[in-house]
């Protein structure tokens, strides 16, 4: 099996679990990072035993022996490195959110088609045990045509703080930065249809009180650098005549916003615990999903670099294609930009590449 030879752009804390989970593998050697931060890209190098570190990543770029790059910098710092690297004949695996801003994610996606390299937005539930066993569900027919669909993904008390809550440096808050995962298991389930309208409400009312709230303890208080939303819902309308309803956020006073469930014209799926309902024999049957594998720490980081690599090696398809990708953006866009203009309903439109 051909080693991949790859780099880091950016070494925060997403790199480090990337690197993390890169020991003890054969498919993949890290041989270089970059970061604005000498002495961060020094540390990282030393850290994991990488032979080469840089402050400009063009001086990693330009190296013939690097085949592929994990982008791993702040959300608003995805697109120039992704497209410089495509740019320079990489492959690139980019972490999620694909970008913090909509005109970030078309000029990646257009860049991918343009360099005709393979771009793989990093999204670790596209290997979780229960969103493929429901993929298999939807895709053998058992749920007919999805109809509507509630996606939610949401904290109690987890404000992130650092680049997280900063417009300038993140583009959007909880609905990109955690909202990412449910819209993508909605999305991946529904079979990635074309979203046409969005309504949605967005605020960020608890991050900016003065008062701490009990959250994440990793992060400071700072409700005066807080320029993103920490909470978002919105509807959305595909093209097929389906509908979405789409919730997250950092904060609330509540337990839950709810759950993810799909509702078909044969039968529906939850996802916690995954359970599939149906109707057999004049029967209501409830099937919950037993024994699904529980993950072991830094697993999904593994598995999700070694796709990348296997696809990369074999010429294969992106596992998490940036046009698939492209369309979450373009939701959580929508959603933005609706609650902007007072929450009413606007359109959405998703870009051609032909």
């Amino acid at each position: 099996m051909r080693k991949i030879r790859t780099g880091f752009i950016g070494v925060g804390g997403i790199a480090q679990a990337h690197l993390r989970a890169l020991q003890d593998q054969d498919a993949i050697e890290v041989v270089a990072v970059a970061d604005i931060s000498a002495e961060r890209a020094e540390q990282t190098a030393q850290r994991w035993g990488i032979a080469d570190w840089y402050t400009d990543y063009q001086e990693l770029l330009a190296r013939d022996d690097i085949e592929s790059v994990n982008v791993c910098t702040y959300n608003n710092a995805h697109r120039q490195p992704t497209i410089d690297a495509l740019r320079a004949g990489k492959n690139v695996l980019v972490e999620k959110p694909m970008a913090g801003t909509l005109e970030d994610a078309i000029a990646m996606t257009r860049a991918a088609h343009e360099s005709d390299k393979l771009l793989m937005v990093g999204m670790l539930h596209r290997f979780k045990a229960d969103i493929l066993m429901a993929k298999a569900i939807v895709d053998a027919g058992r749920l007919g045509d999805i109809y509507y669909a509630e996606t939610v993904t949401s904290r109690r008390k987890g404000n992130p703080g650092g680049t997280f809550i900063n417009k300038e440096t993140a583009g959007i808050g909880a609905t990109a930065d955690i909202g990412v995962y449910c819209l993508f298991d909605a999305m991946y389930l529904m079979g990635w249809p074309k979203p046409v309208t969005v309504s949605g409400i967005a605020n960020n009312t608890l991050s900016k009180l003065s008062e701490p709230l009990l959250y994440t303890p990793w992060a400071r208080w700072e409700p005066d650098k807080v320029t993103v939303e920490d909470f978002g819902v919105a509807w959305v309308r595909f093209e097929n005549g389906a509908v979405l309803v789409f919730k997250t956020c950092w904060l609330m006073h509540m337990d839950t916003l709810g759950q993810t469930f799909f509702l078909g014209t044969k039968g529906g799926l939850k996802l916690e615990p995954l359970t599939y309902f149906h109707q057999q024999d004049g029967l209501l049957i409830d099937s919950v999903v037993q024994e699904l594998p529980t993950p072991k720490p830094g697993e999904g980081f593994r598995t999700e670099n070694l796709a990348f690599a296997d696809a990369v090696r074999e010429g294969k398809p992106s596992p998490v294609p940036a046009d698939e990708m492209l369309l979450t953006n373009v939701i959580i866009q929508g959603l933005i930009d609706s609650a902007a203009q007072g929450g009413r309903e606007i359109d959405v439109h998703v870009p051609s590449f032909d």
